[in-house]
């Protein structure tokens, strides 16, 4: 699966709470900070949300591990 790369171009001030939101989840703080997510439908979903805040691509890359994964392999290697 590939990933998509994240990119918050435009400052949050003056944006609905509900926008706000979107981006936090997002896991983007500040302008021009940059995240890797999957390619899932959820995350096009956000995205088409908060398009005008936000410039994205899709990259080969193997999609981040969700926070189960990385705690089962935490697990494993402890």
């Amino acid at each position: 699966m590939a990933a998509i790369k994240v990119k918050l171009v435009k400052g949050l001030a003056g944006i609905p709470e509900a926008h706000r939101l979107t981006v936090t989840g997002m896991g983007l703080k500040k302008t021009n900070s940059v995240k890797l997510l999957p390619d899932t439908p959820q995350t096009m979903g956000m995205i088409s949300k908060v398009s005008y805040l936000v410039a994205w691509e899709r990259v080969d890359a193997p999609a981040p591990a969700g926070r189960k994964a990385r705690k089962k392999a935490a697990a494993v290697r402890s």
